[in-house]
């Protein structure tokens, strides 16, 4: 029983010691990599608050769709992404010549928030699959591994790359936009029960491209 449960989060953590590595590469240091994976565990406390008790636009006559729509663009995307960017925020590396370590301790930030959060996910479908008598599927963690860690690293780069800019006072908003519209989106996708889900691969994809666009963006003007 304890094995059953152990496993699968440390599953859920293979990401975080991933980049972790690999982001120790670039002469960043453990601390820093450390207060942005503590970062991302407090940030589940809010984001899961308000994803719970924020109440979402509701008329009489609104389509199913775009209330679904305007709940993801709003509280997954809008309202989540800015929270991310206010713990982001006191991460250091903002005021350094080049934004590429910040972006990366964003991304381990976005990484580890990813991860906290699959491992409340994985709690809570246990406690429905034991309680039908059924198993915890192992390939619905890895899928999660590949999806949303992923939108969440990204996402987080992007929010990032946007305080980056704040600080040295030259904000780029349409990088903060550009993160909480694909996390939107990919909600929005990920929510659908039939081949609608797909769509949520392609946002995935555009967010990576996103943050090397971004961030390719600000190096010129850095190095002039």
């Amino acid at each position: 029983m304890i094995f059953q449960i152990i496993l699968p989060i440390l599953i859920c953590f293979i990401p975080v010691i991933f980049c972790f590595l690999i982001f120790k590469k670039f002469e960043i240091k453990a601390i820093h990599l450390f207060a942005a994976i503590m970062l991302g565990l407090v940030a589940i406390l809010p984001i899961s608050f308000l994803q719970f008790w924020i109440p979402t636009p509701k008329t009489i006559s609104i389509n199913p769709v775009i209330h679904s729509l305007l709940k993801s663009l709003i509280i997954f995307g809008l309202i989540e992404e800015a929270f991310k960017a206010l713990l982001i925020w006191p991460l250091p590396g903002k005021s350094e010549e080049k934004p590429l370590k910040f972006m990366l301790l964003s991304f381990m930030f976005g990484i580890s928030l990813g991860c906290f959060e699959s491992v409340v996910y994985f709690l809570d479908k246990l406690q429905i699959a034991y309680s039908r008598g059924g198993t915890i599927l192992y390939l619905q963690i890895f899928i999660r591994l590949f999806s949303s860690d992923v939108i969440h690293m990204t996402c987080a780069g992007l929010g990032g790359l946007f305080v980056y800019t704040a600080v040295n006072k030259k904000p780029k908003f349409q990088f903060f936009i550009y993160a909480f519209f694909l996390h939107g989106m990919y909600d929005f996708f990920a929510a659908f029960q039939n081949n609608l889900r797909w769509f949520a691969i392609p946002v995935i994809l555009l967010a990576i491209i996103e943050c090397r666009i971004k961030y390719t963006a600000l190096v010129p003007s850095e190095e002039d």
